[in-house]
């Protein structure tokens, strides 16, 4: 996000929530389940984040622990509720699952033993299509975005996870109408924490502190939140937004007293800024999601330098661009949550990039003084080897259906930006 500053730059139109009537929100809270581990912080979250809806003068319905009927029912209320309101808000906190491109609301009475099950869960999508009658949208899906029929084990889906976001993908928003923010509390393919028992999930938690100040906006929140949350959970845990809003859009409560501004437990001195990696991307026209930060690991660890910004070259069919590589995280000599900023379109479809500009939010494996990812096809494998704290090597390789090289591209140079 840029800002304008100094007095010759007219600052765009604040548009505000009108009157303490028109706005409507529901919250939906499912922790005690039939069929799945229980989530007993959801206990806590949905009733916190509705009474912070309330204090928004917001209209608003919390339903706990329903089934999908009961589900069914609640959306269709609230889209009653929400045509032609000025601002709808939903929030959605339980189990989450992923089959394809979508991600889906869990019930409390589903059972997601077998991949069919997805046929009777509730689409995030949904509430989407119910609200269209409102003027300005928020809708905020704090639960995991795996696949459930593997029994929950997710370290393969992780690892091998490509997520791919063009520039134009993220100014498009949500597909289903004009001034909507959409939240993630993580990224597809991955698990939201949970944080200790008895306290808001680390999301639920950075959440009600952004939403605490007198007036909100809208439009500015996901960076705030997206930081708040990298340092509330030591960089592991990304949010992803959808976010349409064409101005700023304020929303205006009654903040609590002495609510912290960030969450707490972590070390200053462990997080990096990415100063430099926003220069970088902006001189270079590469796109990266505002709010990031990285997290170095305690304990003076061997991993602690692959940790910041680094810019290097790669090489395409159109010559050699400048491209990005940012390491949030590093789990001692295990993964890595990193996010690549290229040039390129990605295609879905070949799952190769075609020109544009992209970023990639993905999970590296740790190999020594190795960085190592391959994407689910195995079409190229990405390694990233640091010579010394502040540089090292780049290199793909490109492989066959079989094992069969293709082509090899080695020993480009890469160097730190920030860290």
């Amino acid at each position: 996000m840029l800002v304008a500053a100094g007095g010759l730059v007219s600052a765009p139109a604040v548009l505000r929530a009108q009157g303490r009537t028109n706005g409507v929100a529901l919250v939906i809270g499912n922790s005690k389940y039939a069929w799945e581990a229980q989530l007993p912080n959801v206990r806590r979250d949905a009733p916190d984040v509705a009474k912070r809806f309330e204090s928004f003068g917001l209209k608003t319905e919390l339903v706990q622990d329903a089934g999908r009927d009961a589900m069914n029912r609640a959306l269709e209320k609230f889209g009653t509720a929400a045509n032609g309101a000025n601002f709808a808000a939903f929030y959605f906190a339980g189990h989450g699952a992923s089959w394809g491109k979508g991600t889906y609301l869990v019930p409390v009475d589903a059972d997601l033993s077998t991949p069919g099950t997805v046929q009777t869960l509730v689409n995030s999508l949904e509430p989407g299509k119910v609200t269209r009658g409102a003027a300005n949208r928020l809708f905020v899906y704090d639960n995991c975005r795996n696949n459930p029929a593997d029994g929950w084990r997710q370290l393969e889906a992780e690892r091998n996870a490509v997520i791919a976001y063009s520039s134009e993908g993220e100014r498009a928003g949500f597909a289903g109408g004009a001034n909507s923010l959409v939240l993630f509390s993580t990224a597809p393919g991955h698990v939201a924490l949970d944080g200790p028992a008895g306290q808001n999930s680390p999301f639920a938690a950075a959440l009600l502190r952004q939403l605490n100040d007198a007036s909100v906006d809208l439009q500015s929140l996901p960076s705030r939140l997206r930081r708040d949350l990298l340092l509330a959970t030591q960089g592991r845990q990304v949010m992803f937004d959808r976010n349409n809003f064409a101005a700023p859009f304020a929303i205006s409560g009654s903040p609590r007293p002495g609510s912290a501004a960030v969450g707490g437990g972590f070390n200053p001195s462990s997080v990096v800024d990415l100063t430099k990696a926003y220069a970088y991307a902006h001189e270079n026209g590469l796109p990266l999601p505002s709010g990031l930060i990285a997290y170095r690991p305690p304990g003076g660890s061997r991993d602690s330098q692959k940790v910041g910004s680094f810019q290097y070259a790669r090489k395409s069919a159109l010559g050699v661009d400048p491209a990005l590589l940012v390491v949030l995280s590093v789990e001692e000599q295990q993964t890595a949550e990193i996010i690549m900023s290229v040039k390129g379109r990605f295609n879905q479809k070949t799952q190769k990039l075609e020109g544009g500009s992209i970023w990639r939010y993905v999970i590296a494996r740790v190999q020594g003084d190795r960085l190592e990812f391959v994407p689910r096809d195995g079409a190229e494998r990405t390694m990233f080897d640091w010579r010394d704290a502040n540089s090292g090597s780049f290199s793909t390789l490109n492989e066959q259906v079989g094992g069969q090289n293709k082509g090899v591209t080695s020993g480009l140079r890469f160097t730190r930006l920030d860290g």
